[in-house]
């Protein structure tokens, strides 16, 4: 007898929860008393607004007050628009499904599921009410920026930090990509002040540079019919994992067309090596134009067609040599994800 699934669907109004962050009703909200002597106070105010951030009170914003992780997590998913409103769940999601420390019953708990399920980079082992330092945040943001908005990497033009010594390594990339993108600045010193505990008002002012470096730096639309660059194959491939685009070990050209057998290869490829599909004995299909499929591109295709995360056509060709459009690439990247919930044993 087959198990029947209920399916979970969440939308985006359950995040409304209470939290300082966020606008605590949707009418015409109430200026804030407390920003007179806050050098970002019309940017708050312009959060305030667009329903992005709320205060402590209705007429409070406590701009001093330290940032914490849960109210980091919460601000980033109200400021990027992030939902699970096309997600289905086979079982009710949980915060600790994802992180550990979280409390499923608390109000930031739907705003870490969308988060995590967005592909947000954030650590597993995240400490709710832990206070947020100026270099966590700035990173935190800076990557939920790139990830959710699918920003290309870019290598900045390194700006002199006169504290940089003090800057753990692991974000040194993120602050310097966010001195580019004008999120941050640093003081008269030439200082960025690492450590120091992140205020609510400096986390709002980050928000407000960050969208308005997005509104200033649109990009174009994409069509369906358009082919993907290796850098678009990738970044489909690392979102789908929900890992950073530096985690694809393969040397490619970022620009280069990607073709239906080379985004293949490197959907597979990646899959295989980070744990998320197995290596599997294969029957091998046949395939007419097999001859010009690469060799050492044969087995991630004969996988592929294996778990029907591709299909050869009525013809029985592949047409490996043809460059793949977005619209094809994103139907196989959401092929190897049922693919691989289909491999994971049942409870």
């Amino acid at each position: 007898m087959k198990k029947s699934m209920k399916l979970f669907t969440t939308t985006a109004a359950t995040a409304l929860l209470s939290l300082s962050l966020i606008g605590q009703s949707f009418a015409a909200p109430t200026s804030f008393t407390d920003l007179d002597k806050v050098a970002a106070k019309d940017k708050i105010i312009s959060l305030q607004q667009s329903g992005i951030v709320g205060g402590v009170t209705s007429e409070l914003f406590a701009p001093q007050s330290t940032l914490t992780a849960a109210q980091s997590v919460q601000l980033i998913v109200n400021a990027f628009g992030l939902n699970l409103d096309l997600v289905k769940f086979v079982k009710e999601p949980k915060a600790t499904d994802y992180f550990a420390n979280a409390n499923n019953n608390a109000w930031y708990a739907n705003a870490f599921i969308t988060a995590a399920v967005n592909g947000i980079d954030l650590p597993k082992d995240l400490q709710p009410e832990q206070k947020l330092t100026r270099e966590v945040f700035t990173h935190q943001l800076v990557r939920a920026m790139e990830i959710s908005k699918k920003l290309p990497l870019i290598n900045p033009v390194v700006t002199e930090i006169s504290d940089n010594d003090q800057i753990t390594i692991d974000y040194s990339g993120s602050i310097q990509r966010g001195l580019n993108y004008g999120i941050i600045k640093l003081n008269a010193a030439g200082k960025f002040n690492p450590k120091d505990e992140i205020t609510r008002a400096d986390a709002a002012e980050e928000i407000f540079n960050a969208l308005a470096y997005l509104k200033a730096h649109q990009a174009p639309v994409t069509t369906p019919t358009d082919t993907v660059t290796a850098a678009e194959g990738v970044h489909l491939i690392s979102e789908a994992l929900g890992k950073l685009d530096s985690d694809i070990q393969i040397k490619i050209d970022p620009d280069a067309k990607m073709t239906r057998e080379s985004f293949t290869y490197l959907l597979i490829h990646t899959f295989q090596t980070s744990g998320k599909l197995p290596m599997i004995k294969v029957s091998p299909v046949d395939v007419k134009d097999n001859d010009k499929i690469d060799v050492l591109n044969s087995g991630a295709i004969q996988t592929a067609l294996a778990l029907h995360i591709v299909k050869i056509n009525p013809d029985g060709n592949f047409n490996p040599k043809v460059e793949i459009t977005l619209t094809d690439a994103t139907d196989i990247v959401k092929n190897a994800l049922t693919a691989v919930k289909g491999l994971q044993p049942s409870n």
